[in-house]
């Protein structure tokens, strides 16, 4: 899925640029009932995607090693035009993490994370489970 769903109620983005690795997302919350927004590949697609979708994310899974703009600089564009999302970070990086939290994102998770830890943060994230 590459376009906004316009039935995502509660749902979430994928922002990787590894493809096989939102393959798996994909199956691992489509199990869960989670409705997936929309897909980016890069930081500057998940900006103008964010831009465009209707309704929006409740969360993002954001990676930092990003084509043509990092996680971090589009976690700061995304969080200027919506200061309540809520960003979850996952990264082998973990040397990001204080500049990722400082930059607004509601979690980091150290790839490789279990599914069961990413599901878990999304549903806190998207307030399907108290956090």
């Amino acid at each position: 899925m590459n376009e906004c769903s316009p039935a995502c109620r509660v749902g979430i983005a994928i922002v990787e640029d590894e493809k096989e690795l939102v393959k798996v997302y994909e199956k691992a919350f489509s199990r869960k009932g989670i409705q997936i927004c929309f897909i980016a590949y890069d930081g500057i697609e998940a900006v103008k995607k964010y831009i465009e979708c209707t309704p929006r994310p409740h969360a993002i899974l954001m990676d930092y090693r990003l084509p043509i703009m990092n996680g971090i600089d589009a976690s700061r564009e995304i969080l200027k035009l919506d200061p309540e999302a809520r960003i979850i970070f996952l990264s082998a990086d973990v040397a990001v993490r204080d500049e990722a939290i400082s930059a607004g994102a509601y979690a980091f998770l150290k790839k490789p994370a279990s599914l069961k830890d990413i599901v878990d943060t999304v549903k806190k994230a998207t307030g399907a489970i108290p956090a």
